[in-house]
């Protein structure tokens, strides 16, 4: 930022001090620096509550601050995006499973017609399929014979 905003765009040459001093940042940086570091060899430490570059209303705590909301936003970003995959892939599951559901409801009672078999997935607890329909059983199937099919 420092050199962008010393640098003339209309092409004008720049003071002699006002190169001394880009060179100087750019090989500090060169040589491992950080700009922070660099910056502060060249100009000396911040006045108490400014922070260069910056302007008068921003303090070192105000970026603090800033910088930890940011963490916290892709923290929470990270968070969402990992739950939303877990709820895709439970609801994959869960589709498959009411897909066998419903597979073995038809091999175990044949007559079922689909609309009842999607009533008792909605509210298994209101079933339509009962001893008193025709074609319900009052016993449970045998899930072995029905998956050796």
């Amino acid at each position: 930022m420092f050199i962008a905003t010393c640098t003339s765009q209309k092409g004008k040459e720049l003071d002699e001090e006002t190169q001394t001093i880009i060179e100087d940042f750019q090989t500090q940086q060169a040589s491992g620096e950080t700009e922070e570091e660099a910056f502060q060899s060249l100009f000396g430490k911040e006045q108490p509550g400014r922070v260069r570059c910056y302007g008068r209303s921003i303090t070192q705590s105000d970026l603090k601050r800033h910088a930890e909301i940011s963490a916290i936003k892709e923290q929470h970003q990270e968070e969402v995006q990992s739950l939303k995959g877990e709820l895709g892939d439970v609801k994959e599951e869960v589709h498959g499973l009411r897909n066998m559901v419903k597979l073995l409801l038809q091999r175990s009672e044949p007559g079922i017609s689909p609309e009842e078999i999607k009533a008792m997935l909605r509210n298994p607890q209101h079933s339509p399929v009962d001893a008193n329909s025709g074609h319900g059983s009052t016993h449970a199937p045998n899930i072995h014979t029905v998956m050796s099919c």
